[in-house]
This record gives structure tokens, C-alpha cells and sequence, in this order.
């Protein structure tokens, strides 16, 4: 069985008097321990894409999947604890709390998810310390470079070790030494605790290190390669 299955999705969007088709009748699957990106030209449908994937959107018609179930069928607070236990979110701009320390970033989901306190502690040194940042847990986002914060993020979209990590554009921001190190971490990540992860990108590099690569244009998918 899939981890997420998508059948002929589609989604709309209402501009004013005009209606936007950003899905056009999308069908694929993600299995577990996929590697994989979804690319194209910006407005081909990409983060709305990954946005019904990550049960932040609904689609307009269609049939998704996540683990067998459909997420139309999920009420809200369903949803939100999906998001919570099962799908870790890694954003191109980090969105890091600045006034909390990356120990505390990492904490959060844990913390929102009822763990007790020394639970969240003890499993959130864990990730910063797989990710090389145990130097730097009191640090906040400011005093962290930009390779450094986004270390932070994946260690916040790991800690509550999720079925699915969604990406977007996580090397957008980085420079070329760093995104590399970023996506051997990843990689390390997927091959040793089987983390089923799906990126957004443009980023060439990053498209060299997938095993799937499904390209989208103008809303339908329109090629899948296999490396």
C-alpha cells in the first residue's frame, strides 16, 4: 500500500470572478522510503500539490490517500494531529520561532503533541545532535547562519519521527557547500530510518540526488524519471 495515494485531484481556486485550475486531475503515488521531487515552472501547481499531501488543503474532486485513508474523511482536529504525528514540514525561509532557542523550535511539536516535558527534551537533543548541532541548542535563530537554521527545521520536521517529511525549496536559500550538506543529511536520514521525503524545487543539485522526480506543468503531471 501507498503511504499517499492521489486519483485524478484536481484543485480550484476562486480569484475574484475567475476560477484558477491549479490541479487538473493529478494521479500518483508516494511510497514509503521514496526520495523524490516534484519540479516545475512556478505556477505549474507545485505547493498547492504539496499543501493537499500535507492535509493543509482540501482538493476541489478526487480521491487522496494517506496510509489507506481519505483525507476527506478527516475531521479538523484529525487533520491537525496528522500533521502533528505523521508528516514533518521543512520550509525554504525556516520559519523558526526568533525568540525561542533551537532546542525550544524543536520542542514545539512534541510539546503541542502532549509529551512531557522531559520526553521533548531528551528527544529533541537527539535530533540536534544527529543533525551536528549540539553545540548550538541555547542558540536562537538570529545568532545561526542559514545552514545552521535550516539544520534546526529538519531536526523540528524529524523529532516526532513522521511517516513523511514535505520540503519546499529547502536549498533555495543556501549556498552550494551547504545545500549539498544539507541534502547528504537528508539522504543519510531517508537510507537509515526509512523517511519517506518529498521536495519542491528548482534546484538542480537537489534534482541530481533523487530516486523520483515527477515534473508538473500547468497543473497535470506530464513526466516521472526514475534514476
Amino acid at each position: 500500500m501507498a503511504l499517499v495515494e492521489m486519483n485524478d485531484v484536481t484543485k480550484d481556486y476562486q480569484m475574484g470572478e475567475t476560477t484558477v485550475h491549479a490541479l487538473k486531475g493529478v494521479t500518483m503515488q508516494v511510497h514509503e522510503g521514496d526520495f523524490m521531487s516534484v519540479w516545475g515552472p512556478s505556477g505549474s501547481g507545485k505547493t498547492t500539490l504539496l499543501n493537499l499531501i500535507g492535509a493543509i488543503d482540501e482538493p476541489t474532486s478526487g480521491d487522496l490517500r494517506f496510509n489507506g485513508r481519505r483525507l476527506s474523511t478527516f475531521s479538523d482536529d484529525a487533520k491537525s494531529e496528522l500533521r502533528n504525528r505523521s508528516i514533518g514540514f521543512i520550509f525554504q525561509t525556516f520559519n523558526l520561532i526568533p525568540v525561542l532557542s533551537a532546542l525550544e523550535n524543536v520542542m514545539l511539536p512534541l510539546q503541542i503533541g502532549g509529551f512531557s516535558t522531559g520526553e521533548a527534551l531528551r528527544k529533541s537533543i537527539y535530533r540536534l545532535e544527529q543533525v551536528g548541532l549540539s553545540g548550538f541548542v541555547k542558540h536562537r535563530p538570529d545568532k545561526l547562519s542559514g545552514g545552521q537554521q535550516q539544520r534546526v527545521s529538519i531536526a523540528r520536521a524529524l523529532v516526532t519521527k513522521p511517516s513523511l517529511v514535505i520540503a519546499d525549496e529547502p536549498t533555495a536559500n543556501l549556498d552550494s557547500e551547504t545545500a549539498m550538506k544539507i541534502v547528504d543529511l537528508m539522504r543519510k536520514l531517508n537510507s537509515g530510518e526509512r523517511t519517506t521525503f518529498i521536495f519542491s524545487t528548482h534546484d538542480q543539485r537537489l534534482l541530481n540526488t533523487m530516486d523520483r522526480c515527477i515534473r508538473l506543468e500547468d497543473g497535470l503531471v506530464v513526466e516521472e524519471i526514475q534514476q
